[in-house]
């Protein structure tokens, strides 16, 4: 398999993985969550307590797949040009889609220690995030 095959096969399989995760995320969060009334009080995303709020959870769900699918693949599609890039973007595409995923269900585990290691992913992608941005702008910096 070549490097475009490869590359075109993750263009679609981690947008995809991200929206699903999504999926899952809000799946868990609202079935276990119990009530309404306890997702307003306990969630952290302050999108879905308005959401769910104010009656919006349909549009606001499908509305956050599509964009979830639709904003990663843009963003790897415009990556792909650099392979180096690309390879980062996508490990940090998947770290988020984990957190997702680990997020939904931290609804059934309610532990501490759970939700401390979701927010050490989260660190670990913005760490991650950061330093590749400041490697990519000092990669084209010494090209030039």
């Amino acid at each position: 398999m070549s490097k475009n095959d490869t590359i075109g096969k993750l263009l679609i399989a981690l947008p995809f993985f991200f929206a699903v995760s999504a999926i899952i995320d809000y799946s868990f969060t609202i079935w276990l969550a119990g009530s309404k009334e306890n997702l307003v009080q306990n969630e952290f995303s302050p999108l879905l307590v308005y959401a769910v709020s104010n009656d919006l959870l349909i549009p606001y769900f499908l509305f956050t797949v599509l964009f979830y699918f639709s904003g990663s693949y843009l963003a790897l599609k415009l990556l792909s040009q650099d392979e180096k890039l690309f390879y980062s973007a996508s490990a940090i595409l998947v770290l988020i889609s984990l957190a997702h995923t680990f997020g939904g269900l931290s609804w059934y585990f309610k532990s501490e220690a759970y939700s401390n290691t979701i927010l050490a992913i989260s660190a670990v992608t913005i760490m991650m995030a950061i330093f590749l941005s400041g490697w990519s702008i000092l990669q084209k910096r010494n090209v030039s």
